[in-house]
């Protein structure tokens, strides 16, 4: 900064002690500032083995589940664990658990650190070193104390607040990117679970059916022997037989398959879940196409799905880097300063720096910003017609789903009836055995159709909801509330 102004080393020569006194102080200044500022790393490491350990042993009555359970239902979850399990208390209870959302919670964390960044102000730079003095005289030492530098930088046109503004704009992309990952949490253990409580179900109608078809075999056969009925009658039991073996077989292996796919919902092991009673109320009773006015559903998935909305605060951040690349078109202001000791005299120098924009004025990066807000505005005009097309089609595919279920709904409750009459019709001796056990195995193939049509309906219904990402109650609409994210689960507490 001082060309050729040089301050004495001391040495043997007396006389210099204020050059030494500054450099001195300064070295200590520096030190003390580097010793102040730095934070101290503590260690993490991953132990796979101690992982799985802990995985192995979640459980539904983890004690701090309860509290999380309890922070969400409140008074609901009073009892904990809860003598039986819904909907919600599972989907809460894959949300404590889930990877995936740790993982979200984790990415917002990192964009609520990117606030401080931005927000950060550039550190000034100081420098200072040796001096080398060439001349002959004997009263000055050879080595001393060069001049030190100080550089302040100044921020012009606000681009720390445009740098917050986007930042912000960031975290509150990541805050949504959390609630979408928490709804695609539930989505999946919705799924899940009432396809395990339509497995046992199947299970259940299946197990009956080849009870009756047995039965049939049983009286068809001593039909036969008795010469009341032809050999080929007994074949075509039999055949009917074997086919509802093998139905009730693959409903046997269905039914822990799909605990199985639950419990991976969850995030828990399969042994978590054994012992456990499960409800799931309005089960057979989806909500009804007259509360589902498609006007309504369009516009609660315009104003609610988390990803438009995301988008929407992406084309916000896209606007906040634009405004920070025409800011940066504005050069910043360096202010320097200057310090030289020579022959007893103090000597200071103040020396401001501009960076002119002569080569260019930053079109670059404002154009390439200009095409990222052009791009992020067509994403969201673009989501925002895909899910109106989705929402419509789910819709349709529902309505249409509910349709077929009220025919089954029908045909096996003509079954139950025609099932009815033949039972009293047996008791008063009107008819046999045999034929009272051929119209019960008609009823359960009507009950059959029924629950196949109720899981198609309800199959609809979950695309129906993930469309508009809001749970749709019988008759009414319900909202779907996310877990305070504040007590997000630590990697100890999912032990």
């Amino acid at each position: 900064m001082l060309d050729g102004r040089v301050a004495s080393w001391p040495g043997s020569r007396p006389g210099f002690p204020a050059g030494s006194r500054f450099g001195c102080e300064l070295l200590l200044l520096i030190a003390s500032v580097f010793l102040s500022a730095c934070a101290s790393y503590r260690p993490a490491p991953i132990e796979p083995a101690r992982l799985e350990q802990k995985f192995e042993a979640r459980t539904l009555s983890n004690p701090r589940l309860c509290d999380y359970l309890r922070t969400d239902l409140g008074s609901a979850a009073k009892s904990c664990p809860p003598r039986e399990w819904d909907l919600s208390r599972l989907t809460l209870a894959a949300l404590f658990y889930s990877p995936e959302f740790a993982v979200a919670s984790a990415q917002l964390d990192v964009a609520r650190a990117a606030i401080i960044t931005a927000g950060q102000r550039p550190n000034p730079s100081l420098g200072f070193g040796p001096a080398y003095a060439g001349t002959d005289s004997p009263s000055f030492a050879p080595w001393g104390i060069g001049a030190a530098g100080l550089n302040i930088p100044i921020e012009t046109a606000g681009r720390r607040e445009i740098r917050i503004t986007g930042a912000e704009r960031m975290a509150d992309a990541a805050a949504l990117s959390l609630g979408e990952t928490a709804w695609m949490v539930r989505s999946r253990v919705r799924k899940a679970f009432f396809d395990y409580l339509l497995a046992r179900r199947e299970r259940d109608l299946a197990r009956a059916q080849r009870q009756a078809a047995a039965e049939i075999v049983k009286l068809v056969g001593q039909r036969v022997r008795e010469g009341d009925a032809p050999e080929p009658a007994l074949t075509l039991a039999l055949a009917n037989q074997a086919r509802a073996k093998l139905k009730a077989a693959q409903a046997e292996t269905r039914v822990p398959q799909a605990l199985a796919r639950m419990a991976a919902a969850i995030g828990v092991p399969i042994g978590a879940l054994e012992d456990v009673r499960f409800k799931w109320p309005g089960f057979d009773e989806p909500p009804p196409a007259s509360s589902l006015a498609p006007e309504r559903i369009q516009r609660l998935a315009l104003l609610n799905r988390l990803d438009l909305r995301r988008a929407l605060v992406e084309y916000q951040a896209a606007e906040a880097a634009l405004k920070l690349q025409v800011a940066r078109q504005y050069p910043t202001i360096n202010i320097g300063g200057g310090y030289g000791w020579e022959v007893g005299e103090n000597l200071f120098e103040l020396t401001p720096t501009v960076i002119l924009p002569i080569l260019n004025q930053n079109q670059g990066p404002i154009a390439e910003a200009k095409a990222r807000r052009e791009e992020a505005g067509r994403r969201f005009a673009a989501l925002q017609a895909q899910i109106i097309a989705q929402a419509a089609e789910a819709l349709t595919r529902y309505r249409g789903s509910l349709d077929v279920l009220a025919q089954a709904n029908r045909s096996a409750a003509l079954e139950s009836r025609r099932l009815d009459a033949a039972r009293i019709a047996l008791e008063a001796g009107e008819t046999d055995r045999l034929s009272f056990e051929m119209t019960k195995l008609a009823a359960l193939a009507a009950r059959e159709s029924a629950l196949g049509a109720l899981g198609q309906s309800q199959a609809a219904l979950g695309l129906l909801e993930d469309a508009v990402q809001r749970p749709l109650g019988p008759g009414h609409l319900r909202t779907f509330t996310l877990p305070p994210v504040r007590r997000r689960p630590s990697q100890g507490d999912r032990a």
